[in-house]
């Protein structure tokens, strides 16, 4: 289903909210809505309406209450990636309720915003997932990666796809180079981008790791696969 382009003439992401309180919905939409790049097209209020929303409005992006009475955030989850629809699932969760994250990351969840930080974390969370990456609140990233890495290698697995996940598209093309042991130059020449696009694509990838070496980009590629 097509909806108006931003006022740029990209598309818009298409936005189901779906929260079992009144209150977080308006709050939701409160912040989304200042965005030009950001459609609502609906609520819901529990896992049932929000599949039934999936079916009928075709959204990009549904915002997944993970803690709902009924069916919960990770049975819809996992219902909504079964359909046959385009729609990925952002959690947005409480801080506290770490033990949900694993379970959303299982059920296809593609990103993880905690409702306290809404107004910071949300509109970067959309765009994210909706040009197909996935995106990990700063806020939610200590408390993912300790279960992830507290399992045994089907963890750690997860555990680096989850961190590379936070890198956008080109920086993930500069780690993939970076652990088939490509120098500085030929990962240039290969993306047709200078030296210094590359130099400064590392120390991003660098920081949002939390690594200090191309080894350790190449420990965490190999990992993922």
């Amino acid at each position: 289903m097509s909806t108006a382009p931003a006022a740029d003439g990209a598309p818009r992401a298409r936005v189901l909210i779906v929260d079992d309180d009144p209150m977080v919905r308006s709050q939701v939409r409160f912040v989304l809505d200042t965005s030009g790049a950001i459609e609502i097209v609906g609520e819901a209020s529990n896992g049932l309406e929000a599949i039934a929303a999936v079916e009928n409005e075709q959204p990009d992006i549904a915002l997944m209450d993970v803690s709902m009475p009924g069916m919960t955030g990770v049975e819809a989850t996992a219902a909504i990636r079964a359909l046959d629809a385009p729609t990925r699932v952002i959690a947005l969760t409480a801080l506290g309720h770490d033990d949900v994250l694993m379970d959303m990351l299982r059920a296809g969840a593609a990103g993880f915003v905690p409702k306290e930080y809404a107004v910071e974390d949300l509109e970067t969370a959309v765009a994210h997932v909706f040009r197909g990456d996935s995106y990990v609140s700063p806020h939610c990233q200590p408390a993912l990666i300790s279960q992830l890495t507290a399992g045994g290698d089907h963890s750690r697995r997860d555990a680096a796809r989850v961190r590379l996940a936070l890198l956008s598209e080109r920086e993930r093309e500069v780690a993939g180079h970076v652990a088939t042991g490509a120098k500085t130059a030929d990962i240039a020449a290969a993306l047709f981008v200078s030296e210094s696009t590359v130099k400064s694509q590392l120390d991003s990838i660098r920081t949002k790791l939390g690594v200090s070496s191309r080894e350790e980009i190449a420990v965490l590629v190999e990992r993922a696969h």
